[in-house]
């Protein structure tokens, strides 16, 4: 099979009853026609948004031109806080509690919320109190909550229905990895808590179900943070799974475990898997708000460089994000990717150029509640 044909292209048979997508003239000259596009506009649409978009343009084609518009996207993205044109698709209730998923760069972004006053249910450090939830030595100054981090669309899904009650495997031990000397390793959620057996790894999953499965029912707004498109699949469980297995693990079940560079279709389908999920619990009386992680890919299992696996990650699932908020009126796109990886590097990157610094995240928070939140009529 060609790579095209893997991704349902160039195989030659008609994807729909429509007219081909291309067809010869009278002259033997082939016209293309367009595939149904993400978006459409006809042209006066297009020349009114151009006149009366004030973010259409990046760049003046003069220098002197260039230097007296700061409302061009050169400089504002190099601004000490970037800004960015945002038309939000849909307004949030003040007091709307935001349900956040995703890798530890939605753990960021539940810290800002919650010093915006949102109510964050996720913002949950007290759930880690619990004995069996405790970290261990060595993990001071850490959020407790790591634990939760999550890190590709398959695992997401996994976990939403878990959270609801509807992924019973997981329920009964999919995923855990019994070790020597009695310990599991837990892949469907982080390695950062203390290795316990299976009993202790499953009354884990049990505590964080009974506490934020009832705060997912009662959330009507849900962030959602894609991360990565690397990923670890386990061939018996049919799973992906939510971070890296170590080596002890590898050692014992390295002949069922794979690394997959996952593919557009599979993060779109889990994300429609999400919704569809949602959508059964609340109907229609739910938004989520979704974007893309900025925070880059530790390391890869592939033979290529890092830059090169997490530049296909990140453009890939940007695409996805935005498809999957162009499906769906109560779906939008955020973009806090945009507004980190445009800005200033010493403006916003932390000392490893992974993780992003606070100051930032807090301003693209601010953008958020600026833009998206109802303010009460005075």
């Amino acid at each position: 099979m060609s790579l095209l044909q893997r991704f349902g292209l160039g195989s030659g048979k008609p994807t729909s009853t429509t007219t081909p997508s291309s067809a010869p003239r009278d002259d033997g000259t082939i016209t293309a026609s367009p595939a149904t596009p993400l978006v459409r506009a006809s042209s006066t649409s297009a020349r009114d948004s151009h006149k009366h978009n004030p973010f259409t343009v990046w760049a003046a084609r003069a220098l002197q031109a260039n230097q007296a518009d700061r409302s061009l996207a050169c400089h504002r993205i190099w601004a000490d806080l970037p800004e960015l044109g945002i038309k939000p698709k849909f307004q949030i209730a003040p007091d709307q509690a935001v349900f956040a998923m995703g890798s530890c760069f939605a753990r960021e972004v539940e810290d800002a919320l919650v010093k915006l006053g949102f109510d964050v249910p996720t913002h949950c450090d007290v759930l880690f109190d619990a004995p069996l939830l405790t970290r261990g030595p060595g993990t001071e100054g850490t959020r407790p909550r790591a634990y939760l981090n999550r890190y590709n669309s398959m695992s997401m899904r996994d976990e939403f229905r878990h959270l609801l009650g509807l992924d019973k495997p997981l329920e009964q031990g999919l995923l855990t990895y019994g070790l020597e000397r009695g310990g599991t390793a837990e892949l469907h959620y982080t390695q950062s808590l203390p290795q316990v057996g299976l009993e202790g790894t499953l009354e884990r999953r049990r505590l964080v179900r009974n506490y934020l499965g009832p705060r997912l029912r009662a959330s009507r707004l849900f962030v959602l943070t894609l991360g990565l498109a690397e990923c670890w699949y386990d061939t018996v469980a049919g799973r992906y799974l939510n971070n890296t297995p170590g080596p002890r693990v590898l050692a014992t079940y390295g002949d069922q475990l794979e690394v997959h560079l996952t593919t557009f279709s599979q993060h779109l389908a889990a994300l429609q898997d999400v919704h569809r999920c949602l959508s059964g619990v609340f109907g229609d009386d739910f938004k989520i708000v979704v974007t893309v992680s900025p925070v880059p890919l530790e390391r890869t299992f592939l033979e290529q460089d890092v830059v090169v696996t997490n530049s296909y990650s990140k453009s890939m699932l940007r695409a996805v994000a935005q498809e999957f908020a162009v499906a769906h009126g109560n779906v939008d796109y955020f973009p806090s990717y945009e507004l980190v990886t445009v800005a200033q590097p010493q403006n916003a990157w932390a000392w490893d150029y992974r993780h992003v610094k606070p100051q930032l995240v807090g301003h693209i928070m601010g953008l958020f509640r600026r833009h998206y939140i109802a303010e009460p009529a005075a």
